[in-house]
């Protein structure tokens, strides 16, 4: 340490403040790395999760609703609701294609594209049935009514599954995506308790030993 009692005190202080600051610089480097990550896991939570999610429950609303307009357009006799009702269900039919191909676009998983596989192939079986009974119900309301019960009731819970699997899968990520912010937000917060603590014990002992070479200089 000779080096250093030969050094005037006015390059020991600007050395130990720079030795602060260049500890400083990396503390803040690894926040804002760790920040910049944040950022990300929060940009994916919502443009490849939430907002799907959103879309996802629009669909199945959408799905469910038409089920009930068409059954209630086999229950009714007034040829204006009918017609009104087959209209509302083309409609929320052209919604659903619409969000399905936005939500296709998303960042999606092995296991969410199997299922939206599936849902394509079981929602144009589905669909082939909406539209024989929608034709049936003109001549031959009981016919239509039982297709509607039966075999349309059976490929509708086929198609319906596949979108319960899909909200599952955007629920399960969201978790795990969540949980990484988290962790990343405590490993940040250690690494910064962390370097505040070594910061203040450095600059203690490099005062302390400034001090004790100024008294003995004196």
């Amino acid at each position: 340490m000779a080096w250093y009692k030969q050094t005037s005190i006015r390059k020991q202080v600007f050395g130990v403040f720079t030795g602060v600051i260049i500890i400083i610089m990396v503390v803040s480097l690894v926040g804002i790395t760790g920040i910049n990550r944040m950022a990300e896991d929060v940009n994916a939570l919502y443009y490849d999760r939430l907002y799907p999610a959103v879309e996802m429950a629009q669909i199945t609303e959408k799905l469910y609703e038409n089920r009930l307009f068409l059954e209630e357009c086999l229950n009714t006799e007034e040829l204006e609701i009918q017609q009104q009702l087959i209209v509302d269900i083309g409609k929320n039919n052209k919604k659903i294609d619409s969000l399905v191909a936005k939500y296709a676009e998303s960042h999606l998983v092995d296991d969410e594209n199997k299922s939206l596989l599936l849902y394509r192939t079981e929602i144009s079986k589905y669909r082939h049935l909406e539209k024989e009974i929608i034709m049936l119900s003109k001549t031959d309301a009981e016919g239509a009514k039982t297709l509607f019960s039966k075999e349309s009731s059976e490929e509708f819970r086929n198609m319906i599954e596949p979108i319960h699997k899909m909200t599952n899968i955007q629920l399960k990520i969201g978790q795990e995506l969540r949980d990484d912010s988290l962790s990343e937000a405590r490993a940040i917060r250690l690494a910064l308790y962390l370097s505040m603590g070594i910061i203040l014990v450095v600059f203690i002992v490099m005062a302390s030993w400034l001090g004790f070479v100024y008294m003995n200089q004196s």
